[in-house]
């Protein structure tokens, strides 16, 4: 990683980037702005700006709908400086390339998701030849960057979200997937699945260890299919494995992994590997077998639910989450009810729930407009389900009261300290009167639990 004196670091330009999305787009954000690290500096509204990047998510129609209205609101500063560079990556993207520069005159350059090394070229050129440029061409092999980018980025270039810090390192293990579930845009986003060389992912590992991580969170479409691809095939259990003999690799956690792709020795990581978080984020999308079989989940409800309780006899303590999609075409109210039935079985702690919404290349733009389920129907289920899905977070966590939990520290503010549990529960914390341990991030401290909300914790050390 290069380092810079303080007048270097006040003598480069500003560049602002706003992340839209999941983990696998920030982990690609912290990549650009390292790239770009020796010429321009972070900065944190786009008025200091002379490159604004946009790195964009498509999963939802909002997501694109923010790309656009986010534009719209950066035209005056175009307008008042005709230097300044917007360039426009992630997802959307990828998707849409050419479409984008044609809609909108303010962006610079498109990059997609297998480009990323060129964005420091592409800002170049945009610097000297005011032409549109889009860079959205496929890859097949793993775009491997120079070393000193796969260190841990500088605080600055930290992506600070719910699930990233400077004590905790994605690390991204694959690309892509060959799943084809019909409302799903990453095949056509990142294309077929290419694992990473397991030489590499350790590579980062260690750097970012060195660092100052202290958890690894690796990232994938289908993390627990890592490795099918490679000649030899290298099993996602046995990178675990050698993940967990790092020094100093105090928690290891993965998203996501694919119902249909679990087998024993996945299942087994949870009681042979220490470090291995008690947390498992297993998407279920729908509690309806018929629902399931048209979005080509391959797999049905009661393999899902044998597959919840393999990981809780091997792991009594293990927090589920997962994701839920509502109002997918023809969902009856009874489709929906079995939903709830599954969710009622294995009381999620928490639920990343979202409504249906139709989305460019997938296969379930063949459902007709009046298989579609109204909005408002959409809604009603969508709260229904969060209602119960608060119940149970809520109870999972009043279980915690009056116990010592260990929460890694994320974060510190005079005497309020923030992280998480081995289970991913967030928990706020301060110290005890007379307490004088030096609280550092990165530490992991144990923490009384004082008081409980669905959303988290709060207590004292």
């Amino acid at each position: 990683m290069t380092h810079f004196k303080t007048e270097e670091l006040d003598s480069r330009k500003g560049v602002y980037v706003k992340t839209f999305g999941c983990q696998v787009n920030e982990y690609d954000t912290e990549k650009m702005l390292m790239l770009l690290s020796e010429e321009y500096k972070r900065v944190l509204t786009p008025e200091e700006a002379e490159v604004i990047l946009i790195n964009t998510c498509s999963v939802r129609e909002k997501a694109e709908h923010k790309l656009h209205g986010l534009l719209g609101r950066l035209k005056p500063l175009k307008e008042t400086n005709p230097e300044l560079v917007i360039g426009v990556g992630g997802c959307v993207a990828q998707q849409e390339g050419n479409n984008i520069i044609k809609r909108n005159k303010l962006v610079d350059f498109v990059v997609g998701t297998h480009n990323i090394s060129l964005v420091p070229s592409l800002v170049k050129n945009s610097k000297i030849d005011r032409t549109p440029q889009v860079a959205v061409d496929y890859r097949d092999e793993w775009e491997e960057l120079p070393d000193r980018f796969d260190a841990m980025p500088d605080e600055s270039y930290i992506v600070k979200s719910t699930f990233n810090s400077s004590v905790r390192a994605l690390v991204a293990i694959q690309r892509g997937c060959d799943k084809m579930c019909t409302y799903c845009v990453v095949p056509g986003t990142r294309g077929k699945q290419v694992s990473r060389d397991p030489k590499e992912i350790l590579k980062e590992i260690n750097l970012k260890v060195r660092m100052g991580a202290r958890e690894v969170l690796l990232l994938g479409q289908t993390v627990n299919s890592y490795g099918v691809d490679l000649n030899p095939r290298v099993k996602f259990s046995k990178l675990i494995q050698e993940i967990s003999e790092i020094p100093n690799v105090k928690r290891i956690r993965f998203i996501s992994p694919h119902p249909a792709e679990v087998k024993k020795d996945f299942i087994d990581l949870y009681k042979k590997i220490p470090s291995l978080c008690p947390h498992i984020h297993l998407p279920l999308q729908s509690g309806s077998d018929r629902i399931l079989g048209l979005m080509n989940r391959s797999y049905k409800t009661s393999r899902y639910l044998q597959i919840v309780e393999e990981l809780k006899e091997k792991c009594p303590n293990i927090a589920i989450t997962t994701d839920i999609i509502i109002g997918f075409p023809t969902e009856t109210e009874e489709d929906f009810l079995e939903t709830l039935e599954v969710v009622k079985k294995v009381k999620y702690h928490s639920v990343f729930s979202f409504k249906y919404s139709k989305r460019p290349k997938t296969s379930a733009l063949e459902f007709h407009d009046d298989q579609e389920i109204q909005e408002e129907i959409k809604q009603n289920r969508l709260v229904r389900l969060q209602e119960l899905v608060g119940e149970h977070a809520l109870s999972h966590n009043k279980s915690y009261l009056n116990k010592e939990i260990e929460v890694l520290v994320e974060s510190t503010l005079e005497n309020i300290y923030k992280g998480r549990s081995q289970e991913n529960v967030h928990v706020e914390f301060f110290k005890d009167e007379g307490q004088t341990l030096d609280i550092k991030m990165g530490d992991i401290i144990k923490v009384k639990v004082l008081r409980a909300s669905p959303h988290g914790l709060k207590g004292t050390c």
